[in-house]
């Protein structure tokens, strides 16, 4: 016994040894690839190779750090910018949205698919244009937004339509399943046969084929069409075996296992169930394993087998809760219940069915009937038990779900009885006119005398009716000419909201392109030891902007407030972000006072390019650290903004060049100066610009000012740099009340 013990403990031993020398070796073959990657793109003079790279690495690091994988998608977004767009560009579009979707950035990979259908809109590149919109609503759809995302299957549709031909298959296919989700059966249905005949035409027998197939079966199955169902359901098996694609054969034996569970043949539906488990077992998909062992456990029970229903309903739990997939355990807890109260053991089952009404509970209508299931199989478990007050109150509440339940039906029923009851009143009055038909025939010859005295009153009557028209057409003249006007300027109104929509819509886009362009705020944490970005800006697009980089073994950090704010302003800023990339990035200037001198040159050259009469006064302020965390040293520039550096309980403030970024000064007289300091463990840097202490409020309405910021970063030396972030956040706030905000807000606090 003691050696089998020793065996047993040797052999989980050998068995954890390997796998943390497998884990170590796939992290080190990882290593090992991402730094031939980088050699790569150090010494490739191609872009396309570089971009390649660069994607390549932000996969393998998104294992491990998501933060700095999409800083890597974010680098080769930046060198694709440069290129002319081509087929390449927008693959690269495509892959860069791939990624972050996944790795579970769905807002991300929206950008990426919207900035692709924009480069491809401008373009005029239809092909690529049909895929973005298709890949769009296909994200849209994932989302639950099934009636939303039909808008853009029809634009990808109608651009599609002349183009590839497998394109076009799959938006119909893609747009079908949209109808059907929307109860559209009849849409979903055209769709999906317009897209068969074009597979069946190409000749294409592939697992989208497969999924096709089993989506015309599904809208048979709602239409309780069964055996047409279960026909492409067994197409789609014969396909899935022909390819030798294991998980689109076990979906089709699946489905069909359903269908011959309905129809009534239960020895079959096993048969077919256990063979797509086995499947799907082997291809490591447990939520399908576990769905799969719930259907079996439900095919015993119609056979009266209630322990191996039991058996497999139990480890179909056991899965749903390795992979936390709590919404469906409901399900699985009212199967057991209702399993162990048919073999009497009636406590164990109210158990259980508390557990299921307490998850279903959770979710809205959309289980109000399972609710309803789980009351009445409490009900019968409190009776069985002799309890029953309990059996009654439960019976009450399924009571209740059922009335709401009807609801429902009473609402069809009411509908369905309006439309019988306006058909017989319809046929009671042709009877009717039928019968004043006969009558009136019946008098013809009476009133055939009296035909020549009615004329007369009939000319009486136009005469009488001619002088009223005049008068009546004078005053109409009035009221046409007022009715125009009132809609002419109803027609203005419709016009400046669509506008006012067309540019609030552009703006947001114009957002997520600036969100796009700045660097995640995490990336900061990944360089020091803790740190914060407060960006409140005072419109939807901001003119104040951060930008940091680690280049070599030194790490940049700007804050930028460019002149004005809203979209003047965020014109002002994605220039400065892009000028910064050139110097920096391209070009290698890390000197923070040489990188002002340049970009003060390239401001104004850049916004002075038509020699105006009119001096262009616009520009911005900044302030640039550049840290040396090896030497402990920090060199900083800055134009009109300072640095405050907390060091234990005293402020130290690096004094700014008194000139702006561009403007309307000769750059003659401005040359921007860097000093250096030595930095000390635990000090703190703050950078911002001057939207936070110009904010008007508090009591008297007046500037929350300098003094009084520098005052909030002593008093809260000893919080953590996220809690900073909360209280200035909190202050700004309190002090604002209900003016408006008057300016961007940036602030940007570092711990070395």
């Amino acid at each position: 016994m003691q050696i089998n013990v020793i065996n047993t403990f040797a052999a989980k031993f050998i068995f954890v040894v390997i796998a943390l020398a497998f884990d170590f070796n796939v992290f080190a073959d990882n290593g090992r690839k991402i730094d031939s990657l980088y050699t790569i793109i150090k010494t490739s003079k191609n872009d396309t190779v570089k971009i390649n790279a660069q994607l390549k690495i932000a996969s393998l690091l998104m294992k491990e750090d998501s933060v700095k994988g999409y800083h890597e998608v974010k680098k080769a977004y930046y060198t694709l910018n440069s290129l002319s767009p081509n087929n390449f560009v927008f693959r690269a579009f495509e892959k860069m949205a791939k990624i972050c979707k996944n790795n579970g950035m769905f807002q991300k990979a929206r950008i990426y698919w919207d900035l692709g259908l924009a480069r491809a809109k401008s373009e005029k590149n239809p092909e690529w244009q049909a895929r973005f919109y298709m890949r769009i609503a296909d994200h849209m759809q994932s989302e639950d937004l099934s009636k939303q995302c039909i808008t853009y299957f029809d634009s990808a549709l109608t651009i599609a339509k002349t183009g590839d031909e497998k394109l076009l298959s799959d938006i119909l296919m893609k747009k079908g399943r949209a109808h059907y989700d929307n109860g559209d059966y009849k849409t979903a249905m055209d769709n999906y046969i317009e897209s068969q005949r074009l597979f069946e035409k190409n000749k294409w027998r592939s697992e989208e084929f497969g999924h096709l197939l089993h989506f015309i079966g599904s809208v048979f199955k709602r239409q309780n069409f069964r055996e047409k169902a279960l026909d492409y359901y067994e197409k789609e098996l014969a396909l899935a075996r022909e390819i030798k694609i294991k998980s689109l054969e076990a979906e089709a034996l699946y489905l069909s296992a359903a269908m011959y569970g309905e129809l009534g043949n239960l020895d079959k539906e096993l048969e077919y169930e256990q063979r797509s488990l086995e499947l799907y077992r082997q291809e490591g998909r447990e939520g399908s394993v576990a769905l799969l062992l719930t259907n079996i456990s439900h095919n015993y029970a119609s056979k009266g087998d209630y322990k191996k229903a039991i058996i497999n309903c139990e480890e179909a739990l056991e899965i749903l809760k390795r992979n936390g997939d709590i919404s469906k355990e409901s399900f699985i807890y009212r199967s057991l219940g209702s399993y162990y109260s048919k073999l009497g053991q009636h406590q164990k089952a109210i158990a259980y069915l508390k557990m299921a009404m307490e998850i279903a509970s959770k979710v809205e209508t959309k289980q109000l009937l399972y609710r309803s299931e789980i009351t009445e199989a409490l009900a019968f478990a409190y009776s069985e038990m002799k309890d029953y007050k309990s059996a009654f109150n439960t019976l009450l509440e399924h009571r209740y779900l059922n009335d709401s339940l009807d609801n429902q039906s009473n609402a069809e029923y009411l509908s369905n009885l309006e439309k019988q009851y306006d058909t017989e009143k319809k046929e009671k009055e042709i009877a009717l006119q039928k019968v004043e038909l006969d009558k009136s025939n019946a008098v013809v010859k009476q009133q055939a005398t009296q035909r020549n005295a009615m004329i007369a009153g009939c000319i009486l009557v136009l005469i009488i009716a001619g002088i009223s028209i005049v008068a009546f057409i004078n005053k109409r003249k009035t009221s046409r000419l007022l009715s125009k006007q009132v809609n002419e300027i109803n027609y203005q109104n419709a016009i400046i909201k669509e506008k006012n929509k067309d540019i609030t819509d552009s703006i947001q886009y114009a957002k997520r392109l600036q969100e796009a362009v700045f660097p995640e705020t995490d990336v900061l944490n990944t360089f020091f030891a803790e740190s914060f970005v407060l960006f409140r800006p005072k419109d939807i697009v901001s003119g104040d902007f951060y930008w940091f980089e680690e280049v070599g073994d030194k790490t940049i950090i700007v804050v930028g407030d460019c002149t004005g704010h809203g979209v003047p302003g965020a014109f002002m800023s994605i220039l400065g972000h892009n000028l910064l990339n050139q110097i920096i990035l391209e070009e290698g200037t890390i000197a923070p006072g040489r990188i002002l001198n340049i970009l003060d040159k390239r401001v104004t050259n850049a916004l002075n390019k038509r020699e105006s009469k009119e001096a262009n006064n616009d520009g911005m302020d900044m302030v640039i650290c550049v840290i040396d965390k090896a030497h402990k040293k920090l060199t900083y520039a800055g134009a009109n903004r300072p640095l405050v550096i907390r060091r234990a309980e005293q402020l130290i403030e690096l004094k700014p060049d008194k000139h702006a970024i561009g403007g309307v000064q000769d750059s003659t007289c401005k040359l921007f100066t860097q000093q250096e300091i030595n930095i000390q463990d635990e000090d703190v840097m703050y950078m911002f610009s001057d939207g936070y202490y110009d904010q008007f409020g508090g009591p008297k309405g007046k500037k929350f000012k300098y003094k009084q910021l520098t005052g909030h970063i002593l008093s809260m030396a000893s919080k953590p740099l996220e809690e900073q972030k909360k209280i200035l956040s909190d202050a700004i706030i309190t002090w604002q009340g209900n003016l408006e905000q008057v300016d961007d807000i940036c602030v940007i606090g570092i711990k070395i």
